[in-house]
Protein backbone atom coordinates (compact mmCIF):
# COMPACT_ATOMS: atom_id res chain seq x y z
CA UNK A 1 0.00 0.00 0.00
CA UNK A 2 1.27 3.48 -0.86
CA UNK A 3 1.23 4.97 2.64
CA UNK A 4 2.59 8.33 1.47
CA UNK A 5 -0.30 8.80 -0.97
CA UNK A 6 -2.70 7.49 1.65
CA UNK A 7 -1.37 10.01 4.17
CA UNK A 8 -1.78 12.90 1.70
CA UNK A 9 -5.35 11.87 0.91
CA UNK A 10 -6.11 11.42 4.59
CA UNK A 11 -4.57 14.79 5.42
CA UNK A 12 -6.77 16.57 2.89
CA UNK A 13 -9.81 14.64 4.09
CA UNK A 14 -9.10 15.59 7.70
CA UNK A 15 -8.59 19.22 6.66
CA UNK A 16 -11.98 19.19 4.95
CA UNK A 17 -13.61 17.59 7.94
CA UNK A 18 -11.78 19.98 10.25
CA UNK A 19 -13.39 22.89 8.42
CA UNK A 20 -16.72 21.08 8.60
CA UNK A 21 -16.19 20.50 12.31
CA UNK A 22 -15.37 24.16 12.89
CA UNK A 23 -18.56 25.13 11.11
CA UNK A 24 -20.54 22.54 13.05
CA UNK A 25 -19.16 23.87 16.31
CA UNK A 26 -20.29 27.36 15.32
CA UNK A 27 -23.71 25.94 14.46
CA UNK A 28 -23.97 24.01 17.69
CA UNK A 29 -22.64 26.62 20.09
CA UNK A 30 -23.96 29.85 18.55
CA UNK A 31 -27.15 28.95 16.66
CA UNK A 32 -29.03 27.54 19.70
CA UNK A 33 -28.01 30.58 21.73
CA UNK A 34 -29.56 32.82 19.05
CA UNK A 35 -32.66 30.91 17.97
CA UNK A 36 -34.15 29.67 21.20
CA UNK A 37 -35.29 26.15 21.98
CA UNK A 38 -38.29 25.83 19.62
CA UNK A 39 -36.74 27.50 16.57
CA UNK A 40 -33.56 25.50 17.10
CA UNK A 41 -35.68 22.36 17.33
CA UNK A 42 -37.08 22.96 13.83
CA UNK A 43 -33.58 23.64 12.51
CA UNK A 44 -32.46 20.32 14.01
CA UNK A 45 -35.55 18.63 12.58
CA UNK A 46 -34.47 19.71 9.09
CA UNK A 47 -30.93 18.45 9.71
CA UNK A 48 -32.43 15.21 11.00
CA UNK A 49 -34.63 14.70 7.93
CA UNK A 50 -31.77 15.44 5.54
CA UNK A 51 -29.91 12.51 7.03
CA UNK A 52 -32.36 10.21 5.25
CA UNK A 53 -32.42 11.72 1.76
CA UNK A 54 -30.07 8.93 0.72
CA UNK A 55 -33.11 6.66 0.55
CA UNK A 56 -34.12 8.37 -2.70
CA UNK A 57 -31.20 7.25 -4.87
CA UNK A 58 -32.05 3.61 -4.02
CA UNK A 59 -28.39 2.66 -3.76
CA UNK A 60 -27.28 4.01 -7.15
CA UNK A 61 -24.50 6.14 -5.66
CA UNK A 62 -23.26 3.25 -3.53
CA UNK A 63 -23.44 0.82 -6.46
CA UNK A 64 -21.30 3.00 -8.70
CA UNK A 65 -18.92 3.49 -5.76
CA UNK A 66 -18.54 -0.27 -5.19
CA UNK A 67 -18.40 -1.36 -8.84
CA UNK A 68 -15.99 1.37 -9.97
CA UNK A 69 -13.93 1.41 -6.77
CA UNK A 70 -10.21 1.25 -7.59
CA UNK A 71 -10.58 2.17 -11.31
CA UNK A 72 -8.66 5.15 -12.66
CA UNK A 73 -10.27 8.06 -14.50
CA UNK A 74 -8.73 6.82 -17.76
CA UNK A 75 -10.10 3.28 -17.36
CA UNK A 76 -13.61 4.06 -16.14
CA UNK A 77 -16.57 3.92 -18.57
CA UNK A 78 -17.53 7.60 -18.58
CA UNK A 79 -20.53 7.25 -20.86
CA UNK A 80 -22.08 4.59 -18.65
CA UNK A 81 -21.46 6.58 -15.48
CA UNK A 82 -22.98 9.77 -16.89
CA UNK A 83 -26.00 7.95 -18.33
CA UNK A 84 -26.69 6.36 -14.95
CA UNK A 85 -26.48 9.79 -13.35
CA UNK A 86 -29.18 11.18 -15.67
CA UNK A 87 -31.50 8.22 -15.05
CA UNK A 88 -30.97 8.60 -11.30
CA UNK A 89 -31.77 12.30 -11.35
CA UNK A 90 -35.03 11.65 -13.21
CA UNK A 91 -36.48 9.19 -10.71
CA UNK A 92 -35.26 11.24 -7.74
CA UNK A 93 -37.08 14.30 -9.08
CA UNK A 94 -40.30 12.26 -9.02
CA UNK A 95 -39.66 11.26 -5.39
CA UNK A 96 -38.86 14.86 -4.42
CA UNK A 97 -42.06 16.12 -6.04
CA UNK A 98 -44.08 13.52 -4.12
CA UNK A 99 -42.51 14.69 -0.83
CA UNK A 100 -43.34 18.32 -1.60
CA UNK A 101 -46.97 17.45 -2.44
CA UNK A 102 -47.35 15.44 0.77
CA UNK A 103 -45.94 18.36 2.77
CA UNK A 104 -48.34 20.86 1.19
CA UNK A 105 -51.43 18.68 1.56
CA UNK A 106 -50.56 16.90 4.80
CA UNK A 107 -51.71 19.50 7.30
CA UNK A 108 -48.45 19.41 9.26
CA UNK A 109 -48.54 23.08 10.22
CA UNK A 110 -46.50 25.87 8.61
CA UNK A 111 -43.16 25.09 10.24
CA UNK A 112 -43.13 21.35 9.63
CA UNK A 113 -44.49 21.93 6.12
CA UNK A 114 -41.59 24.29 5.38
CA UNK A 115 -39.07 21.78 6.77
CA UNK A 116 -40.48 18.89 4.70
CA UNK A 117 -40.67 20.93 1.48
CA UNK A 118 -37.06 22.04 1.91
CA UNK A 119 -36.06 18.43 2.57
CA UNK A 120 -37.60 17.44 -0.78
CA UNK A 121 -35.69 20.19 -2.58
CA UNK A 122 -32.45 19.31 -0.80
CA UNK A 123 -32.89 15.62 -1.67
CA UNK A 124 -32.25 15.92 -5.41
CA UNK A 125 -29.45 18.46 -5.10
CA UNK A 126 -27.48 16.65 -2.42
CA UNK A 127 -27.84 13.18 -3.93
CA UNK A 128 -26.58 14.56 -7.26
CA UNK A 129 -23.57 16.13 -5.53
CA UNK A 130 -22.93 12.91 -3.63
CA UNK A 131 -23.01 10.90 -6.87
CA UNK A 132 -20.03 12.81 -8.21
CA UNK A 133 -18.34 12.87 -4.81
CA UNK A 134 -18.63 9.07 -4.58
CA UNK A 135 -17.33 8.82 -8.15
CA UNK A 136 -14.23 10.83 -7.23
CA UNK A 137 -13.66 8.58 -4.22
CA UNK A 138 -14.08 5.44 -6.34
CA UNK A 139 -11.37 6.71 -8.73
CA UNK A 140 -9.12 7.27 -5.68
CA UNK A 141 -9.34 11.04 -6.19
CA UNK A 142 -10.34 11.46 -2.57
CA UNK A 143 -8.55 14.79 -2.24
CA UNK A 144 -10.87 16.31 -4.85
CA UNK A 145 -13.85 14.83 -3.03
CA UNK A 146 -12.57 16.44 0.16
CA UNK A 147 -12.22 19.80 -1.60
CA UNK A 148 -15.90 19.59 -2.55
CA UNK A 149 -16.72 19.26 1.13
CA UNK A 150 -14.64 22.37 1.83
CA UNK A 151 -16.55 24.28 -0.87
CA UNK A 152 -19.88 23.23 0.62
CA UNK A 153 -18.94 24.18 4.17
CA UNK A 154 -17.35 27.51 3.34
CA UNK A 155 -20.36 28.42 1.19
CA UNK A 156 -22.60 27.84 4.19
CA UNK A 157 -20.24 29.66 6.56
CA UNK A 158 -20.70 33.08 4.92
CA UNK A 159 -24.51 33.38 5.32
CA UNK A 160 -24.25 31.70 8.72
CA UNK A 161 -21.93 34.43 10.00
CA UNK A 162 -24.17 37.14 8.50
CA UNK A 163 -27.27 35.68 10.18
CA UNK A 164 -25.46 35.44 13.51
CA UNK A 165 -24.15 39.01 13.27
CA UNK A 166 -27.57 40.51 12.46
CA UNK A 167 -29.09 38.20 15.12
CA UNK A 168 -31.84 36.77 12.93
CA UNK A 169 -34.15 34.74 15.17
CA UNK A 170 -35.83 32.47 12.60
CA UNK A 171 -34.49 29.08 11.52
CA UNK A 172 -35.74 29.42 7.92
CA UNK A 173 -32.81 31.44 6.45
CA UNK A 174 -30.45 28.86 7.94
CA UNK A 175 -32.30 26.10 6.08
CA UNK A 176 -32.21 28.00 2.77
CA UNK A 177 -28.49 28.74 3.18
CA UNK A 178 -27.86 25.07 3.86
CA UNK A 179 -29.55 24.12 0.58
CA UNK A 180 -27.57 26.73 -1.36
CA UNK A 181 -24.31 25.34 0.02
CA UNK A 182 -25.29 21.97 -1.44
CA UNK A 183 -25.89 23.67 -4.80
CA UNK A 184 -22.34 25.05 -4.64
CA UNK A 185 -20.94 21.59 -3.93
CA UNK A 186 -22.88 20.12 -6.87
CA UNK A 187 -21.53 22.78 -9.24
CA UNK A 188 -17.97 22.19 -8.08
CA UNK A 189 -18.22 18.39 -8.38
CA UNK A 190 -19.83 18.66 -11.82
CA UNK A 191 -16.96 20.89 -12.95
CA UNK A 192 -14.39 18.35 -11.70
CA UNK A 193 -16.23 15.62 -13.63
CA UNK A 194 -16.92 17.73 -16.73
CA UNK A 195 -15.18 15.18 -18.97
CA UNK A 196 -18.01 12.75 -18.14
CA UNK A 197 -20.54 15.22 -19.58
CA UNK A 198 -18.69 15.43 -22.91
CA UNK A 199 -19.02 11.75 -23.86
CA UNK A 200 -22.78 11.80 -24.42
CA UNK A 201 -25.53 9.41 -23.32
CA UNK A 202 -26.22 5.76 -23.93
CA UNK A 203 -29.60 4.62 -25.33
CA UNK A 204 -32.25 4.83 -22.63
CA UNK A 205 -32.82 1.08 -22.31
CA UNK A 206 -29.12 0.37 -21.91
CA UNK A 207 -28.74 3.21 -19.40
CA UNK A 208 -31.76 1.94 -17.45
CA UNK A 209 -30.33 -1.61 -17.35
CA UNK A 210 -26.96 -0.39 -16.11
CA UNK A 211 -28.64 1.85 -13.54
CA UNK A 212 -30.67 -1.10 -12.27
CA UNK A 213 -27.50 -3.21 -12.12
CA UNK A 214 -25.76 -0.56 -10.00
CA UNK A 215 -28.82 -0.23 -7.77
CA UNK A 216 -28.87 -3.99 -7.18
CA UNK A 217 -25.23 -3.85 -6.11
CA UNK A 218 -25.52 -0.67 -4.04
CA UNK A 219 -28.95 -1.17 -2.50
CA UNK A 220 -27.62 -3.39 0.28
CA UNK A 221 -24.89 -0.91 1.16
CA UNK A 222 -27.31 2.02 1.01
CA UNK A 223 -29.79 0.18 3.22
CA UNK A 224 -26.98 -0.76 5.59
CA UNK A 225 -26.04 2.93 5.91
CA UNK A 226 -29.64 4.06 6.29
CA UNK A 227 -30.46 1.36 8.84
CA UNK A 228 -27.28 2.30 10.69
CA UNK A 229 -28.54 5.87 11.01
CA UNK A 230 -31.92 4.53 12.17
CA UNK A 231 -30.31 2.84 15.17
CA UNK A 232 -30.34 6.26 16.82
CA UNK A 233 -32.97 7.59 14.43
CA UNK A 234 -35.82 5.47 15.82
CA UNK A 235 -34.97 6.78 19.27
CA UNK A 236 -35.02 10.37 18.01
CA UNK A 237 -38.35 9.87 16.20
CA UNK A 238 -39.85 8.47 19.40
CA UNK A 239 -38.45 11.26 21.56
CA UNK A 240 -39.88 13.89 19.19
CA UNK A 241 -43.30 12.18 19.33
CA UNK A 242 -43.37 11.41 23.07
CA UNK A 243 -41.53 14.32 24.67
CA UNK A 244 -41.92 17.13 22.12
CA UNK A 245 -39.75 19.41 20.02
CA UNK A 246 -37.94 21.05 22.97
CA UNK A 247 -36.63 17.75 24.35
CA UNK A 248 -35.84 16.64 20.81
CA UNK A 249 -33.76 19.80 20.36
CA UNK A 250 -31.87 19.19 23.62
CA UNK A 251 -31.03 15.61 22.64
CA UNK A 252 -30.10 16.73 19.12
CA UNK A 253 -27.68 19.23 20.64
CA UNK A 254 -25.89 16.43 22.48
CA UNK A 255 -25.91 14.19 19.41
CA UNK A 256 -24.55 16.95 17.19
CA UNK A 257 -21.49 17.22 19.43
CA UNK A 258 -20.94 13.47 19.17
CA UNK A 259 -21.44 13.61 15.40
CA UNK A 260 -18.54 16.08 15.09
CA UNK A 261 -16.16 13.35 16.08
CA UNK A 262 -17.86 10.58 14.09
CA UNK A 263 -17.86 12.68 10.92
CA UNK A 264 -14.15 13.34 11.39
CA UNK A 265 -13.37 9.64 11.79
CA UNK A 266 -15.51 8.74 8.76
CA UNK A 267 -12.99 10.53 6.54
CA UNK A 268 -10.46 7.82 7.31
CA UNK A 269 -12.89 5.19 6.05
CA UNK A 270 -13.47 7.20 2.86
CA UNK A 271 -9.74 7.23 2.11
CA UNK A 272 -9.13 3.59 3.06
CA UNK A 273 -11.70 1.87 0.82
CA UNK A 274 -10.22 2.60 -2.65
CA UNK A 275 -6.69 2.09 -1.29
CA UNK A 276 -7.50 -1.31 0.24
CA UNK A 277 -9.23 -2.43 -2.97
CA UNK A 278 -5.86 -2.13 -4.73
CA UNK A 279 -3.75 -4.29 -2.36
CA UNK A 280 -3.46 -8.05 -1.79
CA UNK A 281 -5.19 -10.08 0.92
CA UNK A 282 -2.17 -10.31 3.23
CA UNK A 283 -1.90 -6.53 3.44
CA UNK A 284 -5.65 -6.23 4.07
CA UNK A 285 -5.30 -8.68 6.98
CA UNK A 286 -2.32 -6.84 8.43
CA UNK A 287 -4.02 -3.46 8.18
CA UNK A 288 -7.21 -4.77 9.83
CA UNK A 289 -5.32 -6.23 12.77
CA UNK A 290 -3.24 -3.10 13.39
CA UNK A 291 -6.21 -0.73 13.01
CA UNK A 292 -8.37 -2.85 15.33
CA UNK A 293 -5.75 -3.07 18.07
CA UNK A 294 -4.72 0.59 17.81
CA UNK A 295 -8.28 1.81 18.24
CA UNK A 296 -8.93 -0.62 21.10
CA UNK A 297 -5.87 0.57 23.02
CA UNK A 298 -5.99 4.32 22.45
CA UNK A 299 -9.60 5.34 21.72
CA UNK A 300 -10.87 4.90 25.32
CA UNK A 301 -8.95 8.10 26.14
CA UNK A 302 -11.92 9.87 24.51
CA UNK A 303 -13.92 9.35 27.71
CA UNK A 304 -11.63 11.79 29.49
CA UNK A 305 -12.84 14.58 27.19
CA UNK A 306 -16.34 14.37 28.70
CA UNK A 307 -15.45 16.34 31.82
CA UNK A 308 -13.81 19.47 30.34
CA UNK A 309 -16.36 19.48 27.49
CA UNK A 310 -19.37 19.52 29.82
CA UNK A 311 -17.77 22.17 32.04
CA UNK A 312 -17.15 24.50 29.08
CA UNK A 313 -20.61 23.91 27.60
CA UNK A 314 -22.29 24.62 30.94
CA UNK A 315 -20.63 28.03 30.97
CA UNK A 316 -21.63 28.85 27.40
CA UNK A 317 -25.10 27.29 27.11
CA UNK A 318 -26.59 26.96 30.59
CA UNK A 319 -30.14 26.57 29.21
CA UNK A 320 -29.05 23.28 27.62
CA UNK A 321 -27.84 21.89 30.96
CA UNK A 322 -30.50 19.17 30.80
CA UNK A 323 -28.84 17.72 27.71
CA UNK A 324 -25.39 17.35 29.30
CA UNK A 325 -26.37 14.15 31.12
CA UNK A 326 -27.00 12.55 27.71
CA UNK A 327 -23.30 12.81 26.93
CA UNK A 328 -22.57 10.09 29.50
CA UNK A 329 -24.53 7.65 27.35
CA UNK A 330 -23.58 9.07 23.96
CA UNK A 331 -19.79 9.40 24.24
CA UNK A 332 -19.33 5.59 24.14
CA UNK A 333 -20.76 5.89 20.63
CA UNK A 334 -17.62 7.86 19.69
CA UNK A 335 -15.48 4.88 20.63
CA UNK A 336 -17.50 1.97 19.28
CA UNK A 337 -19.08 3.60 16.22
CA UNK A 338 -15.62 4.81 15.17
CA UNK A 339 -14.28 1.26 15.42
CA UNK A 340 -17.28 -0.01 13.49
CA UNK A 341 -16.73 2.54 10.74
CA UNK A 342 -13.00 2.03 10.22
CA UNK A 343 -12.41 -1.58 11.27
CA UNK A 344 -15.67 -3.21 10.20
CA UNK A 345 -17.76 -1.26 7.68
CA UNK A 346 -14.72 -0.49 5.52
CA UNK A 347 -13.61 -4.13 5.46
CA UNK A 348 -17.11 -5.46 4.82
CA UNK A 349 -17.11 -3.23 1.72
CA UNK A 350 -13.62 -4.29 0.66
CA UNK A 351 -14.65 -7.96 0.97
CA UNK A 352 -17.92 -7.17 -0.86
CA UNK A 353 -20.04 -8.42 2.06
CA UNK A 354 -22.65 -5.68 1.97
CA UNK A 355 -25.34 -8.26 2.75
CA UNK A 356 -23.75 -9.20 6.06
CA UNK A 357 -23.27 -5.53 6.93
CA UNK A 358 -26.95 -4.90 6.19
CA UNK A 359 -28.14 -7.74 8.39
CA UNK A 360 -26.00 -6.78 11.38
CA UNK A 361 -27.35 -3.23 11.11
CA UNK A 362 -30.94 -4.50 10.83
CA UNK A 363 -30.63 -6.60 13.97
CA UNK A 364 -28.97 -3.70 15.79
CA UNK A 365 -31.83 -1.42 14.73
CA UNK A 366 -34.38 -3.98 15.97
CA UNK A 367 -32.68 -4.09 19.37
CA UNK A 368 -32.65 -0.28 19.50
CA UNK A 369 -36.34 -0.16 18.52
CA UNK A 370 -37.21 -2.69 21.25
CA UNK A 371 -35.50 -0.55 23.89
CA UNK A 372 -37.26 2.50 22.45
CA UNK A 373 -40.68 0.88 22.89
CA UNK A 374 -39.80 -0.16 26.43
CA UNK A 375 -38.50 3.30 27.26
CA UNK A 376 -41.56 5.10 25.89
CA UNK A 377 -44.43 2.81 26.87
CA UNK A 378 -43.17 0.75 29.82
CA UNK A 379 -40.79 3.04 31.70
CA UNK A 380 -41.57 6.49 30.32
CA UNK A 381 -37.84 7.17 30.47
CA UNK A 382 -35.75 8.89 27.85
CA UNK A 383 -32.63 7.33 29.39
CA UNK A 384 -33.89 3.80 28.67
CA UNK A 385 -34.42 4.87 25.05
CA UNK A 386 -30.94 6.35 24.66
CA UNK A 387 -29.18 3.70 26.73
CA UNK A 388 -30.75 0.92 24.67
CA UNK A 389 -29.52 2.47 21.44
CA UNK A 390 -26.00 2.75 22.85
CA UNK A 391 -26.01 -0.88 24.03
CA UNK A 392 -27.10 -1.94 20.53
CA UNK A 393 -24.28 0.07 18.91
CA UNK A 394 -21.67 -1.42 21.24
CA UNK A 395 -22.96 -4.94 20.56
CA UNK A 396 -22.82 -4.34 16.80
CA UNK A 397 -19.19 -3.24 16.95
CA UNK A 398 -18.09 -6.18 19.11
CA UNK A 399 -19.89 -8.77 16.94
CA UNK A 400 -18.65 -7.31 13.65
CA UNK A 401 -15.09 -7.12 14.90
CA UNK A 402 -15.17 -10.76 16.06
CA UNK A 403 -16.72 -11.89 12.75
CA UNK A 404 -14.06 -10.17 10.63
CA UNK A 405 -11.30 -11.43 12.93
CA UNK A 406 -12.42 -15.01 12.25
CA UNK A 407 -12.99 -14.46 8.53
CA UNK A 408 -9.63 -12.80 7.92
CA UNK A 409 -7.94 -15.40 10.16
CA UNK A 410 -6.02 -12.89 12.25
CA UNK A 411 -5.23 -13.32 15.97
CA UNK A 412 -8.14 -12.63 18.30
CA UNK A 413 -8.33 -9.56 20.57
CA UNK A 414 -10.85 -10.78 23.17
CA UNK A 415 -8.82 -9.53 26.13
CA UNK A 416 -8.57 -6.06 24.58
CA UNK A 417 -12.31 -6.02 23.88
CA UNK A 418 -13.17 -7.05 27.44
CA UNK A 419 -10.87 -4.35 28.79
CA UNK A 420 -12.47 -1.77 26.53
CA UNK A 421 -15.97 -2.77 27.68
CA UNK A 422 -14.91 -2.61 31.32
CA UNK A 423 -13.47 0.89 30.82
CA UNK A 424 -16.78 1.96 29.26
CA UNK A 425 -18.72 0.62 32.24
CA UNK A 426 -16.38 2.37 34.69
CA UNK A 427 -16.81 5.65 32.82
CA UNK A 428 -20.62 5.51 32.76
CA UNK A 429 -21.05 4.44 36.39
CA UNK A 430 -18.51 6.90 37.80
CA UNK A 431 -19.83 9.82 35.71
CA UNK A 432 -23.39 9.18 36.89
CA UNK A 433 -22.67 8.37 40.53
CA UNK A 434 -19.71 10.55 41.55
CA UNK A 435 -18.70 14.22 41.48
CA UNK A 436 -16.85 15.19 38.32
CA UNK A 437 -13.37 15.45 39.88
CA UNK A 438 -13.64 12.05 41.59
CA UNK A 439 -15.06 10.40 38.47
CA UNK A 440 -12.28 11.89 36.33
CA UNK A 441 -9.63 10.59 38.74
CA UNK A 442 -11.11 7.09 38.90
CA UNK A 443 -11.28 6.79 35.14
CA UNK A 444 -7.71 8.07 34.73
CA UNK A 445 -6.51 5.38 37.13
CA UNK A 446 -8.55 2.70 35.33
CA UNK A 447 -7.15 3.70 31.94
CA UNK A 448 -3.57 3.73 33.24
CA UNK A 449 -4.08 0.20 34.59
CA UNK A 450 -5.49 -0.80 31.19
CA UNK A 451 -2.41 0.62 29.42
CA UNK A 452 -0.08 -1.15 31.87
CA UNK A 453 -1.79 -4.51 31.28
CA UNK A 454 -1.48 -4.09 27.51
CA UNK A 455 1.85 -2.24 27.59
CA UNK A 456 3.53 -4.67 25.17
CA UNK A 457 0.71 -4.28 22.68
CA UNK A 458 0.80 -0.47 23.00
CA UNK A 459 4.58 -0.36 22.51
CA UNK A 460 4.33 -2.58 19.43
CA UNK A 461 1.60 -0.40 17.91
CA UNK A 462 3.50 2.83 18.56
CA UNK A 463 6.62 1.35 16.94
CA UNK A 464 4.55 0.33 13.92
CA UNK A 465 3.14 3.83 13.53
CA UNK A 466 6.67 5.26 13.66
CA UNK A 467 7.84 2.86 10.94
CA UNK A 468 4.98 3.88 8.66
CA UNK A 469 5.65 7.57 9.34
CA UNK A 470 9.28 7.19 8.23
CA UNK A 471 8.33 5.68 4.84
Amino acid sequence: MNYRSLAKNAGTAFLAQGIAMMLSIIQTLLVPKLLGTTQYGYWQLFIFYTGYVGFAHLGLNDGVYLVKGGQSREAIDKRSVFSQFIVGICFQLVIALAIVLVAIRGGFGPDREFVIVCTGIYLTIQNAANYFSYLLQAMNETRRSSYSTIVERLTFLIPLIVLLVIRYHSYQPFVISYILSSVAQLCYCAWLCRDFFAVGLEPFRQAARETWSSIRVGFKLMMANIVSSLILGVARFAIDAAWGIDTFGELSFALSMVNFFLAFVSQASMVLFPALRQVDTSEVKSFFRNARDTMSVFFPVIYLLYYPMVWLLSLWLPKYANSFIYFVFLIPICVFDSKMNICCTTFFKVLREEGRLLWVNIWTCIVSAAFTLLGVFAFGSIFVVIGGAVVAIIGRSVWSEATLTNELEVPSSRALTLGELLLTLIFIVSALMLPAVAAFGIYCCAYLVFLWIFRDKASHLIAGVKRVARR
